[in-house]
């Protein structure tokens, strides 16, 4: 998912100045007799075709009657920072790529979410705007790229998912400056070889468009134009927790249900630090009861591992006692996560021989490689696999 805050700049600067509330017409980046380029523009201010980047002067020429202010990046900071702390509650793995942007991996989710994200968007979006007063376009997609373009079709307030299948058709009926990268100089090139929309790209053949735009180029602009993309997001900085959560769509009480996400997240989990080459000397287990109180437990590992069995054996043992505290308030359980800290590096020559448990460390071994080459649904734990459903008898 691509979580793009609307207006972000312009709203948070109208929450610190109340008087700002009421003004339609308001653009973020400079006075209106400054140097400065436009860095966030209402959606009044956009409709005279104010855009961000674009001279002060151009867009007090093209919407005279706008207010013009300056924002303070403090401001910004802290209300990303508050974004981002309520993205956290609804995906294993988030990376902001900027303070009004981010991606959310829903890489693992799929027992959660087996069709679609769109009810667990839609209450991302109303959990951001109940917690930070902005407001969000959610894009969801099997790639950056297909998420970030859905984003920009649901502006404003919109949600827009793309299932995995129907890239082709969603990218048919765009225009090619849609897609990230195509600027305006490269959609005017384009366009002078009669290439305006996706869906001539769609039609000509590798020969035909290698002839228009070049081998190399023709290439990069074929696969965009299938919806193709990369799916990976990685954080910028050194990991010092590994964890995944989900968030029920209905409570669950039954333990036999919770120990099967927690085998699935944990198993995330430990996949994540054997690739980051990291091994965990402390498990965390996260529980939110149906009535949002947050539980959140602890146990060391010793000795620090990244192997499935020991974070599970751990975690379980924390979700027992958690779990059973909650039946006594009457509490199902409408959020589970497993988290790993106290993070230390593998620096032995060969990772696994660092884990222990040989027999563990082999089937670990095993299972990254077959993951590594045919994706992480291709092997998992026995329970994780629904059996076959029986064919009606002859």
């Amino acid at each position: 998912m691509h979580v793009d805050l609307d207006a972000f700049f312009v709203e948070v600067c109208r929450q610190h100045d109340p008087s700002l509330q009421e003004i339609d017409l308001l653009v973020v980046g400079g006075r209106r007799d400054s140097r400065g380029v436009v860095q966030s523009a209402s959606y009044g201010a956009r409709a005279f075709g104010v855009r961000s980047a674009m001279p002060i002067a151009e867009a007090v020429r093209r919407c005279p009657d706008a207010t013009f202010i300056t924002g303070e990046f403090a401001n910004y900071r802290a209300a990303s920072h508050a974004v981002a702390a309520v993205l956290e509650r609804f995906a294993p793995q988030v990376v902001m790529t900027g303070l009004d942007e981010g991606y959310l991996d829903m890489t693992g989710t799929d027992l959660i979410h087996p069709v679609s994200l769109l009810d667990h968007a839609t209450a991302l979006r109303h959990a951001v705007k109940a917690e930070t007063g902005l407001d969000c376009s959610i894009g969801i997609g099997p790639n950056r790229m297909v998420a970030k373009i859905c984003s920009d079709v649901g502006k404003p307030r919109g949600v827009c998912e793309v299932r995995g299948g129907w890239e082709a058709g969603f990218m048919a009926g765009l225009p090619l400056k849609a897609i990230p990268g195509i600027g305006p100089k490269s959609a005017a090139r384009l366009a002078g070889h009669g290439l305006v929309d996706v869906h001539h790209v769609q039609a000509l053949s590798p020969t035909e468009l290698a002839r228009l735009v070049g081998r190399e180029d023709a290439g990069w602009l074929a696969r965009r134009a299938r919806g193709e993309g990369s799916g990976r997001v990685r954080g910028r900085t050194k990991a010092k927790s590994v964890s995944r959560e989900t968030t029920f769509f209905d409570a669950v009480s039954d333990p036999d249900e919770l120990d099967r996400v927690l085998l699935l997240l944990t198993s995330r989990v430990a996949g994540q630090l054997r690739d980051a080459e990291l091994r965990a000397g402390s498990v965390v287990l996260k529980l939110r009861h149906a009535d949002f109180r947050t539980i959140t437990r602890q146990a060391p590992l010793k000795p620090a591992s990244a192997l499935d069995g020991p974070i599970l054996a751990a975690a379980r043992r924390l979700l027992a006692t958690a779990h059973r505290e909650a039946r006594q308030r009457g509490q199902a359980i409408r959020l589970l996560g497993v988290g790993t800290t106290n993070l230390v590096p593998a620096i032995e020559t060969d990772l696994f021989e660092a884990l222990g448990d040989d027999h563990g460390a082999r089937v670990a071994k095993a299972v990254d490689r077959v993951r590594a080459k045919f994706g992480f649904g291709a092997v998992g734990p026995g329970r994780l696999v629904k059996p076959p459903k029986p064919r009606d008898e002859e």
